[in-house]
C-alpha cells in the first residue's frame, strides 16, 4: 500500500508532463535561427509567413510554409515549403523540441530552425 501511495503522484506528474510537452501551441512569432528575421506561424491559415526581416523588407509577408497539418506524432506536422532548387513547394516535416524550437526537415536534412 505504501508503494502505491508513493508511486501514484510520480505517475500522475509524469503523465501530465508528457501531455504538456505534446500539446505545444506553435502559433505565434518565432525567430529565425540563422537570419535577423521573424516568422509568424498562423495555424488558422495553415501557413508560416515572414513577419519581419532586417536584411530584406521585400520578404515580409511571403509564405514560407503552407498546408500545415498535424502528423501522426503529437509534436510533429507535415507541410509544404518552397524550394528554389525545385521551383515549387516540396513536402517537409516539422517537429518541436521543448516547445521552444521548431525544426523543418526536407529529405532527412534540417532546412530551417526557428526559436522562441
Amino acid at each position: 500500500m505504501f508503494k502505491l501511495l508513493v508511486l501514484s503522484p510520480i505517475l500522475a506528474v509524469s503523465i501530465f508532463a508528457a501531455d504538456s510537452k505534446a500539446d505545444c501551441d506553435i502559433s505565434g512569432i518565432w525567430n529565425h535561427s540563422a537570419k535577423p528575421a521573424k516568422l509568424i506561424v498562423d495555424l488558422s491559415k495553415a501557413e508560416i509567413l515572414v513577419y519581419s526581416h532586417e536584411n530584406n523588407d521585400k520578404a515580409i509577408g511571403l509564405v514560407v510554409l503552407k498546408a500545415i497539418k498535424p502528423a501522426s506524432n503529437l509534436s510533429s506536422w507535415d507541410a509544404k515549403m518552397y524550394s528554389a532548387d525545385e521551383d515549387s513547394f516540396v513536402d517537409v516535416q516539422m517537429t518541436t523540441k521543448d516547445c521552444n524550437q521548431l525544426n523543418v526537415v526536407f529529405q532527412g536534412d534540417e532546412v530551417l530552425a526557428l526559436v522562441r
